[in-house]
């Protein structure tokens, strides 16, 4: 008994050192869930516009499943949140390559879909990126409202000052 009266306090300092950090990561960035309600990120309710896989031909109107899972998929709406007033007739998109974790939440959107998308941010200006002058590489956060799921991405396959 008299050991465990010496070691309480220690495990209690060591727990409460690591209770905070834990409590913080729960809560950070794109792993909270639902719509954001957040002051520091311009956010908007609006629909889903397009869902293409990333790679098509000019005037292909339908697409295979497969061209989704071997392509990756791309996903516009109906909002130029993040665009104006620099590019005013573009809008917000969503582009993923092949392979990643959060393309079927992507793949099973359709046209008309509630959405809340949130700017996350312009790109960084370096020697080959003027976000001024090249609309690619701003990054956004999706909540989908029918399937209670969220992914995040930047607007184009490459990013901005990129191929």
């Amino acid at each position: 008994m008299h050991h465990l009266v010496k070691r309480a306090p220690a495990i209690a300092v060591c727990a409460a050192l690591l209770l905070p950090v834990a409590g913080n990561a729960q809560t950070a960035g794109p792993t909270v869930t639902g719509p954001w309600h957040y002051r520091s990120f311009a956010c908007v309710d609006t629909t889903v516009s397009s869902v293409m896989p990333r790679l098509t031909s000019n005037d292909q109107r339908s697409f295979a499943k497969s061209e989704f899972v071997n392509y990756g998929v791309v996903v516009t709406f109906k909002s130029h949140l993040g665009m104006s007033p620099v590019f005013p007739t573009g809008f917000a998109a969503v582009t993923h390559y092949q392979g990643e974790a959060t393309n079927a939440v992507m793949i099973a959107e359709h046209p008309g879909d509630r959405v809340q998308v949130c700017y996350l941010g312009p790109p960084t200006p370096d020697a080959s990126c003027n976000p001024d002058t090249d609309s690619r590489g701003r990054k956004y956060r999706v909540y989908d409202y029918k399937q209670h799921a969220s992914y995040d991405g930047i607007n184009t396959e490459h990013d901005c000052g990129g191929a």
